[in-house]
């Protein structure tokens, strides 16, 4: 077998067969009907599917965002926005007490199952991870409940006289309640993944986060407080999860109805072991993505930060894009793995890697070379960075574009361990390189330091990583 290389001749030739190819007539037609016959090209067009829809649902949830944040700030006042965005970061954190049993190892194992044609196996998955579930947020009801009025969340929030104590708590209890009666419900979405429908699961975020911005309208039009700003947020959208759990379980996918008598040990032990390893993941990748703003606080101060985190959004948006197109390829790739089916695995690598290339350096040389106009018009003449550090920033971002489906290659075939190990050495050197370099180079320095960690550790480790693993797969 010839050796796997990365696609880097004859780009513009075949960006240009791909556009042809993919706008034409004929090929918006192969994306929107299912081929029951061609189960690789089925596969793409799942995934092509997924990732449009995902790049609608992320339109729509910045629109909204800009939409809201007026809304929600003028009527609420500065001090209660405040708290609603310091509850809404906690819950992210609080996400993680699922121990990665909703996430990408509940799509790992129901794709394999998927793969193997074996539904026993993908029941008692999906109940173990159910059930279980169910019990982290029993526990966690039942701490809360016995805490609650333990924590003093006037301190805590350090809010003033202007809101009431009442008015504190009864918000952080709905909060509360509705995070964990949804918690067991988180796995709709990695099952919506894992049977290659991600775009179901859009289309049901897109509805939920309507129905937020309505009820949003309708609380800023009565001036209501926190507790129906969280009820419009929170509770209808909640209800729109009720609905597409039905969907799941009773319409969609009656086969992973959750039954507690399908729920096995052995399921659960395989998912926390997987899982955990996804969690362990998401901790490491926290340096190398949220690391900066609190190195640039302490080494040059706070109004640094405001220049360095909106270059980086601006720059870093093909990385972003990258991700969300190519992240619906991790289910078909270990679906695919179950079938031994490593032509179109490999195939589907090099195919998802050259459009990312192709779409994704273009559009960050462009981002970089209009970075300072935009940003001048976004965020102010304050904001505008320098020339080092967009030039740094771009370097990261294209060889985020190019190593991006390596991770989604390596999730898919579950080789974790050395997507663990090339996440933590390059967090660990974002986070080491940025201290000293910030010293030296100011923000310009921060960047650097992102773009040597991934350039001499990540990237290294994860192609030799793709390249063994093509080497030794059954590839004719």
């Amino acid at each position: 077998m010839a050796p796997f290389r990365f696609p880097t001749t004859g780009l513009s030739r075949q960006l240009a067969l791909v556009l042809k190819t993919s706008l034409s007539l004929d090929g918006l037609k192969r994306l929107l009907t299912q081929s029951g016959a061609d189960r690789g090209r089925e596969r793409y067009r799942r995934a092509g599917v997924t990732a449009s829809t995902s790049y609608i649902a992320r339109g729509l949830a910045i629109l909204t965002g800009f939409v809201s944040l007026p809304l929600t700030v003028d009527y609420l006042g500065a001090e209660r926005y405040g708290v609603w965005l310091t509850i809404s970061s906690l819950l992210l954190w609080l996400a993680l007490t699922d121990f990665g049993l909703a996430g990408n190892a509940l799509v790992n194992v129901l794709s394999e199952a998927a793969g193997n044609d074996d539904r026993v196996a993908a029941r008692q998955y999906t109940a173990s991870a159910f059930w279980a579930l169910v019990t982290i947020a029993l526990v966690m009801g039942v701490t809360s409940i016995a805490a609650f009025h333990l924590i003093p969340w006037r301190a805590v929030f350090r809010v003033s006289g202007a809101i009431s104590t009442q008015e504190l708590e009864l918000t952080c209890a709905l909060v509360l309640t509705l995070f964990v009666i949804n918690l067991p419900l988180s796995l709709l979405r990695s099952i919506y993944n894992s049977q290659q429908e991600g775009y179901l699961a859009n289309i049901w975020s897109i509805v939920a986060g309507a129905i937020s911005l309505i009820g949003l309208v309708v609380v800023t039009r009565f001036q209501g407080a926190l507790p129906e700003l969280v009820i419009a947020l929170s509770v209808a959208p909640a209800l729109v999860v009720f609905a597409s759990a039905y969907h799941v379980f009773v319409r969609r996918y009656p086969w992973l109805a959750p039954a507690p008598s399908a729920v096995k040990w052995a399921c659960i032990l395989r998912l926390l072991k997987l899982g955990g390893k996804y969690m362990t993941l998401q901790f490491a990748a926290l340096g190398i993505y949220q690391s900066q703003a609190m190195i640039i606080t302490q080494m040059l101060g706070p109004p640094q930060v405001v220049i360095f985190v909106v270059a980086f959004k601006v720059i870093n948006l093909p990385q972003e894009l990258t991700y969300m197109g190519t992240a619906p390829f991790i289910a078909p790739i270990g679906e695919a793995k179950a079938r031994s089916d490593w032509r179109w695995i490999k195939g589907a690598f090099k195919n998802a890697t050259f459009v990312s290339v192709a779409f994704g350096l273009p559009l960050a040389a462009a981002l970089a070379f209009f970075a300072k106009p935009l940003i001048r018009f976004w965020a102010g003449p304050s904001a505008v960075p320098n020339s080092n550090l967009i030039l740094w920033l771009f370097i990261y971002t294209i060889l985020g574009v190019g190593v991006t489906m390596t991770g989604q290659l390596l999730s898919g075939i579950e080789r974790i361990d050395r997507l663990l190990l090339s996440v933590a050495l390059c967090s660990i050197g974002c986070v080491g390189l940025g201290v000293l370099f910030a010293s030296w180079w100011g923000l310009s320095g921060v960047a650097f330091a992102m773009a040597i960690s991934m350039l001499v550790f990540l990237l290294p480790i994860r192609v030799r990583e793709v390249r063994r693993v093509f080497r030794t797969s059954s590839i004719p």
